[in-house]
């Protein structure tokens, strides 16, 4: 190492000196320039901006030069994965012999797409950190060749998914690419549920289902689900969205389509009815739907009152005026906009709580005096 990065290590360089060696404006080898900056960075010290503005100027043929020998520390190759995206560049650092496996599950989230096929093919990395193939099928420019590999290599390899489980994803993959299915099914992980889930989902489906007999229940759930265009969802849709575990319908409802969505604000948990209200792919016609809709968390109907755009709508907000789930103060902020023909059905509205219909009666009095 450098004398200069040998006494930057040991905090002797002088600020002043400290910034000009990770400026790259002393006499020193790229390598030893590259792990003063790495050290800077993953030590998050007060010279790491300046490591980084460094690094990314750099040009990608000195870097090449840099981690084309022998490389004793390996995180001058990882500071390079994580914040450089030159395909070539990366190639190179990620077939290095000095790369580990600990490094590459570190760097994976942060590679681009088009080298995610390198470290899928590294087995002898991931057969040590198998967390490498979760993050490279989480990873989200990952297409469906590179994702059904991870499963095959789960089932083949490390005997890890189920015959059944294995099958199951790679159907869902050949949807996705078929069209059959909405591309953010791809995106899902493997099955998994932790206790804090499992738990929040089994409280919240632990609300009184009143006297509903068996035979009412399986007649709801066989009950055919229409779209907001008043088309069927497919039974196997439904049947599918049924299946998953909390957290792969969590990450279904902030990514999912149309579908997918009227399917999981029906769900009981807090988090997946949050988390659809919050896609963003989400329209306005499911809000005005789920506005009205009596099943669905107060949380919901208040994400929906804070969105500007979405309350400029009438249909919305008188919906939430209507609705007995809307947090009292949030209907009642919405009375002076509630025309007259609908505030004369508020009075009358049974469902709506006490308070707000004797509002509804003020307004109607006072209109009628003035």
């Amino acid at each position: 190492m450098h004398p200069l990065v040998e006494r930057f290590f040991a905090k002797q360089l002088p600020e002043p000196m400290a910034m000009a060696l990770l400026g790259g404006s002393l006499p020193v080898p790229p390598q030893d320039l590259l792990h003063a900056i790495a050290g800077a960075i993953f030590s998050e010290s007060q010279f790491a901006p300046r490591g980084i503005e460094t690094l990314m100027g750099m040009p990608e043929s000195l870097l090449s030069i840099a981690i084309s020998g022998e490389v004793e520390d390996p995180d001058v190759l990882g500071v390079i994965l994580i914040h450089r995206k030159e395909p070539a560049l990366l190639e190179l650092a990620l077939l290095h012999e000095a790369l580990t496996a600990e490094w590459m599950e570190q760097a994976v989230p942060y590679l681009p797409g088009s080298v995610l096929e390198i470290p899928l093919n590294n087995q002898v990395m991931w057969l040590k950190r198998p967390r490498i193939l979760d993050l490279i099928e989480e990873h989200p420019e990952g297409d469906y060749n590179i994702k059904r590999r991870v499963n095959e290599n789960r089932f083949h390899v490390l005997g890890t998914a189920t015959k059944e489980v294995f099958e199951e994803r790679i159907e869902i993959l050949e949807d996705v690419a078929a069209g059959k299915l909405d591309k953010a099914w791809a995106e899902l992980p493997m099955p998994m549920e932790s206790p804090a889930e499992a738990a929040e989902e089994e409280e919240e489906e632990a609300e009184p289902a009143g006297e509903e007999d068996v035979e009412a229940v399986r007649e709801r759930l066989l009950k055919p689900i229409l779209d907001l265009d008043g088309n069927e969802i497919p039974l196997s849709l439904t049947q599918r969205v049924m299946r998953l575990k909390t957290n792969q319908k969590i990450m279904l409802a902030i990514k999912g389509g149309k579908e997918e969505r009227t399917l999981l604000i029906r769900e009981s948990n807090r988090l997946i009815q949050v988390n659809v209200i919050r896609n963003p792919r989400i329209g306005e016609g499911e809000v005005t739907y789920i506005s009205q809709m009596r099943t669905v968390k107060e949380e919901v109907l208040r994400i929906i009152s804070m969105n500007r755009e979405w309350m400029k709508k009438y249909t919305i907000m008188k919906n939430l005026a209507f609705n007995p789930r809307t947090p009292l103060p949030i209907a009642m902020n919405q009375m002076k906009r509630i025309n007259e023909f609908d505030l004369k059905l508020m009075q009358r509205d049974r469902n709506i709580p006490e308070l707000l219909r004797r509002e509804a009666k003020r307004i109607l009095s006072g209109k009628v005096s003035g």
